[in-house]
C-alpha cells in the first residue's frame, strides 16, 4: 500500500475518533463516565489510529525500505479500529466480554504494528536514524503493556487495591510510554521538517534514555510502593522533557529564508506543555502514590490536551497538505489553509489550557475554568475543522500575507 494512501487511510479514522472524542462531550455524563470515554476516543482512538499509520511511513521513510504487504496494514488497521470501537461499547454498557476482545485486538494490532518496525530496522538500507526507530520500539513495548492492563481491567478480572493499581500503570504507560516517547521519536524530524531546516545535532539518545529510564522507575516505584524510587523515577522523566527543549532550542536557532508556520508552534508549544507536565509530575510524586492520584487531572490538561492533541494537531497542518497529491501549487494552497486564524487558534487553546490548569491549582474559580474549557475547544475546533476541510477552503482566498510569508507564492 503506497504511503499516500496510508496517510489517508488512517488519518482519516483518526480525525473521526477526534471528533466523536468532541461529540461525546455532549452525551450525559453517566453515559460518558465522566470523561473515560472522551479520553479513550481521544488517546486509543484519535491519538492511536494516527500514530499507527503515521509510524509506517515514517519508519520506512527513515529506513528507506518497502511498504509492508498491503494486507498486514489493513489487518493493523481493522484490529487497532475494532479494538477501540469494542471498549467504547464495552465499557459503558458493562460488557467484560466485548472489552476483552476489544482489548486483545488493540493488542495484537500494537504487535503487527512492532513486527513492521522490526522488519523495516532489519531490512534497513539506512540507520542513520536510530533514535527515532528505538523510540519506537520503546513505546510500542510499553503500549503492549498498556493494553495488556487494560484488557484485563476491563474483562472484570481484577478488583479492589489491585484495580487501582493497575489503573494508574495504565494511564502512565499509555500517555508517557507509548504516546510521548512516540511523539519525542518524530519530533526529531517532524520538527525540522516543518521549519524546512536541516535535523540538528542534540543528544535525542540520553533524552530517550532519561525518559524511558524514568518511566521504568515510575512503574517500579508504584510497585514496591517506595516513594523514594517514585521521586526518582519522575525527576529523571523530568530531566528528558526538559531535554527536548534542547530540540527547539537549536531549531530556533537556526538561520531561515521563511516564517514559522502554525504546524511547528503547535509543536514547541506542545514540547512546553510536556516540560511543565513532567516537572509538576515529579513534585506530585514527593507525596508518593497518593500524590499521583491528586494530580490527575493536571495529568490529564498538561499531558493530553496540551503534549498529545496539540501535537496532533499540529503535525495534522503539515502532514495532511503534504500526502495530498497534486501539483505543487495546490499544495502551497492547502498549507496555506492552517495558517488562517493560526495566531487565535494557538492563543485559544493554550489559553484556554492555561486556564484550566489555573483552575485545577486552586489560583481562579470555576468562571475561570469553565471559560477556559470553552477557549480550549474553540481552539481545537478551528484546527480540526481546517484538517477536515482543507481541501475545499484552499479553493478560497488563502494566500493571506501571513501565509505567503511562511509558504511563498
Amino acid at each position: 500500500m503506497r504511503p499516500r494512501s496510508v496517510a489517508a487511510l488512517y488519518q482519516t479514522a483518526a480525525r473521526a475518533w477526534l471528533t466523536a472524542a468532541v461529540v461525546s462531550l455532549a452525551l450525559p455524563p453517566s453515559w460518558r463516565l465522566g470523561l473515560w470515554l472522551p479520553l479513550h476516543l481521544t488517546l486509543a482512538g484519535a491519538i492511536s489510529t494516527a500514530i499507527s499509520g503515521a509510524m509506517q511511513n515514517f519508519m520506512l521513510a527513515m529506513t528507506a525500505t518497502p511498504s509492508p504487504p498491503e494486507h498486514l496494514v489493513q489487518a493493523q488497521f481493522a484490529l487497532v479500529t475494532c479494538g477501540v470501537a469494542a471498549i467504547a461499547i464495552g465499557i459503558p454498557t458493562t460488557t467484560p466480554w466485548l472489552t476483552a476482545i476489544g482489548g486483545v485486538a488493540f493488542t495484537a494490532a500494537m504487535v503487527i504494528l512492532g513486527w513492521m518496525l522490526r522488519q523495516a530496522w532489519r531490512r534497513a538500507l539506512n540507520r542513520r536514524h536510530a533514535m527515532p526507530i528505538a523510540a519506537y520500539a520503546s513505546a510500542i513495548g510499553f503500549v503492549l503493556l498498556g493494553a495488556s492492563l487494560g484488557a484485563l481491567m476491563g474483562s472484570g478480572l481484577v478488583d479492589g487495591e489491585w484495580y487501582l493499581h493497575f489503573k494508574r500503570a495504565h494511564m502512565t504507560v499509555n500517555v508517557l510510554g507509548w504516546a510521548s516517547l512516540v511523539v519525542v521519536g518524530t519530533l526529531t524530524t517532524l520538527l525540522p521538517t516543518a521549519l524546512r531546516l536541516r535535523l540538528p545535532r542534540w543528544p535525542g539518545r540520553w533524552v530517550l534514555t532519561l525518559l524511558v529510564g524514568g518511566l521504568l522507575l515510575q512503574l517500579l516505584g508504584a510497585d514496591l510502593a517506595s516513594t523514594g524510587v517514585l521521586v526518582a523515577g519522575g525527576s529523571i522523566y523530568a530531566a528528558g522533557a526538559v531535554g527536548l527543549v534542547l530540540l527547539v532550542v537549536s531549531v530556533g536557532r537556526a538561520e531561515r529564508r521563511w516564517a514559522i508556520p502554525a504546524a511547528a508552534f503547535h509543536m514547541m508549544a506542545a514540547v512546553a506543555w510536556f516540560v511543565i507536565g513532567s516537572v509538576g509530575l515529579a513534585i506530585a510524586l514527593f507525596d508518593g502514590v497518593a500524590g499521583y492520584d491528586r494530580y490527575r487531572e493536571m495529568f490529564l490538561l498538561a499531558f493530553v490536551g496540551g503534549w498529545l492533541v496539540q501535537v496532533l494537531l499540529g503535525a495534522w497542518s503539515y502532514l495532511l497538505p503534504m500526502a495530498r497529491p497534486g501539483h505543487p501549487t495546490e499544495r502551497r494552497r492547502s498549507l496555506a489553509v492552517f495558517e488562517l486564524a493560526a495566531p487565535l487558534q494557538l492563543a485559544l487553546l493554550n489559553g484556554g489550557l492555561a486556564l484550566m490548569a489555573t483552575r485545577t491549582a486552586g489560583w481562579v474559580g470555576d468562571g475561570a475554568g469553565r471559560l477556559g474549557v470553552a477557549a480550549a475547544l474553540a481552539g481545537g475546533l478551528i484546527a480540526l475543522t481546517k484538517a477536515w476541510w482543507f481541501g475545499a477552503i484552499a479553493r478560497g482566498p488563502v494566500l493571506t500575507e501571513r501565509a505567503r510569508a511562511v509558504w511563498g507564492e
